[in-house]
């Protein structure tokens, strides 16, 4: 885990990927209600929609209030934005006057998708020291907040759920460092769930891969080591925005 004073940081800004804020949250559950210890917590109401399903059947949902991390990336949360930028840019308006109008209209990038944070003791079926050291699958480790306003928790990223951007508190932003440990557990339980690469990526490039190593500061690019000595660097770290946010609406 990193220690808090790597892993917050004080500047703002328009939202980010890794931001952490109050939000409600909401997710679908089977007609007998079952809820896990670890968001017991976040279940804080069931709700039952009457007729809502096929065959008049109700739905039923949790719903309540916490802590969650921000998982939408950068990219997405200001999409209609600069698009709408964009737009005014080309109808002649001055740069300044193009933001304004855009930060102006409530109806860009509304949604932004989330996941809470939990208490690492409620999760009793992985072990506790894994689990802080970010070696589960869809957990990322976050250390207690300097401020007391963030306790040590765990971000579950297998609950999932989208809110508004008009309807939360941003309570702590994150490093570069940090949102990269973020990008990378994203990309643990999305996309690299099978160990059983290297058979094939031998096959693609010809050469038998003599060894592999994920860098700490840098842990999205995988280096090979082939047989001839080559180093083949697989995935690179996902690029940062250029600079800060124009973007700005978001409480704190």
């Amino acid at each position: 885990m990193i220690a808090a004073e790597g892993f917050y940081r004080a500047e703002a800004g328009g939202l980010q990927q890794g931001d952490i804020l109050l939000s409600g949250v909401s997710r679908i559950t089977a007609d007998d209600g079952y809820s896990p210890l670890q968001w017991d917590q976040l279940d804080a109401q069931q709700v039952v929609l009457d007729d809502a399903k096929p065959g008049h059947e109700p739905l039923r949902l949790f719903t309540g209030f916490g802590l969650v991390m921000v998982t939408s990336h950068d990219c997405q949360l200001e999409k209609e934005w600069n698009r709408r930028r964009s737009e005014l840019l080309a109808l002649g308006q001055t740069e300044d006057d193009a933001e304004a109008a855009a930060t102006a209209d409530n109806s860009l990038d509304r949604s932004v998708v989330a996941s809470p944070l939990i208490d690492p003791d409620d999760l009793t079926t992985v072990d506790r020291g894994n689990l802080l050291g970010g070696h589960v699958v869809g957990h990322l480790p976050v250390p207690a907040s300097m401020d007391g306003h963030i306790p040590q928790s765990v971000v579950d990223l297998t609950y999932r759920c989208t809110v508004d951007r008009l309807d939360v508190v941003r309570v702590a932003s994150l490093t570069a460092l940090a949102r990269s440990q973020l990008r990378y557990a994203l990309v643990r339980l999305d996309a690299l769930r099978t160990p059983h690469l290297g058979f094939e990526v031998e096959s693609v490039i010809g050469h038998r891969i003599e060894g592999a190593t994920v860098p700490k500061r840098d842990p999205l690019t995988v280096r090979l080591r082939l047989d001839d000595g080559r180093v083949i660097e697989l995935m690179q770290q996902p690029g940062e925005p250029p600079g800060p946010s124009a973007r700005t609406s978001i409480r704190r």
